[in-house]
């Protein structure tokens, strides 16, 4: 049987491994042997944690879900904690194997695309997400798209420079992330551990959409290539939007409203946006298609768009789409520390 190929996912860190690991669980089209999924991660605490989930969930055997450890002669095996530089020198450390044990995957799965993830504001992952994705398109060739969250603005300067600082390398190595932006879930959550479980529940709708795009692309209409979607992709960053609904008369009513909230990041296009949106079902009405498409065009000034729609008994109704051309400069509300009361009345004082 020839192997057409599928999708390298690696993710780096807690807060991405955390991700890969519930999109793992939660979506059972990602466990099929076309796919590889990485946990890169300087704890081996939460490799555990992992593998005593699936355990729970009785996923005894995932032999395309692999995690490895870096920086642990320096470490020995404990997370880099907030420190950013740590986590960029674990990597170096072990960059090689890393490398080395990817190529190998490569090698002999012969994927089509690489998607990175992190959550940018820790230690491991804020720098070392642009680095690693960098190495990944130099040393295998593969195109990569970054994935990364930046943190709620009430987590802090620490968090917030962090993420700034991995921003500005993505940036400096010409990769342009889709990024979602936590402070969106705070409009229906109270609390962060809520935020957080929502923002992941969202990015792992979009990794099981693009594991289905992969598997079903040619019987789309029109047919698709996963790596047509790296043409759209223009500088600063992108955002993506998932929709799920098993309503048809809810989905027609609803789908604008919750296309918008559902956007992983509020800000401007620079000049104009490109966009690829994919629909899903077992029948997808045909004049939602034509709405949807005419809705992006207007709203995110789209000069260029893929469309396709997969018709394959999927269940409910489905709407995802990525859209390129946004700026992180413009990224609302701004990523900087959330002043406290007191704080601001200093700062009008002086």
């Amino acid at each position: 049987m020839v192997n057409l190929g599928g999708i390298l996912f690696i993710s780096v860190g807690s807060g991405g491994e955390r991700i890969l690991s519930d999109a793992y669980m939660n979506f059972k089209n990602l466990r099929k042997s076309e796919n590889y999924f990485c946990a890169v991660n300087t704890s081996e605490k939460d490799h555990e944690r992992v593998e005593l989930a699936f355990k729970s969930r009785r996923i005894r055997r995932y032999p395309n879900f692999l995690m490895k450890t870096i920086g642990k002669e320096d470490l020995g095996g404990y997370g880099a904690g907030k420190d950013k530089s740590l986590g960029l020198k674990a990597y170096r450390a072990d960059k090689d194997k890393i490398l080395d044990d990817l190529s190998k995957l490569h090698k002999n799965h012969r994927f089509k695309i690489a998607f990175t993830l992190a959550t940018l504001g820790g230690g491991c992952g804020s720098l070392t997400l642009a680095e690693l994705s960098n190495d990944i398109m130099n040393e295998l060739g593969l195109r990569v798209i970054p994935i990364c969250t930046i943190p709620f603005r009430r987590e802090g300067a620490l968090l917030i420079n962090n993420a700034l600082d991995g921003l500005k390398s993505i940036s400096k190595l010409g990769l342009n992330p889709l990024i979602y932006d936590n402070e969106r879930m705070m409009r229906f959550s109270d609390s962060i551990k809520e935020g957080v479980e929502m923002v992941n529940r969202n990015i792992s709708l979009l990794i099981s959409n693009l594991v289905d795009l992969v598997e079903y692309g040619d019987f789309a209409t029109p047919p698709i290539d996963i790596i047509d979607i790296t043409r759209l992709i223009t500088p600063q960053c992108g955002a993506f939007s998932v929709v799920y609904e098993d309503n048809v008369k809810k989905f027609r009513n609803e789908w604008k409203k919750r296309l918008l909230f559902n956007m992983s990041l509020k800000s401007k296009i620079i000049e104009e946006g490109k966009a690829f949106v994919l629909f899903k079902s077992r029948v997808f009405p045909h004049t939602l298609t034509e709405d949807v498409i005419k809705f992006l065009r207007t709203e995110y000034k789209v000069s260029e768009l893929i469309p396709t729609i997969m018709e394959n008994g999927f269940a409910g109704y489905n709407i995802m789409t990525l859209i390129w051309g946004l700026g992180i400069e413009d990224i609302s509300p701004k990523l900087e520390p959330k002043k406290t009361l007191t704080e601001k009345i200093s700062f009008w004082r002086k």
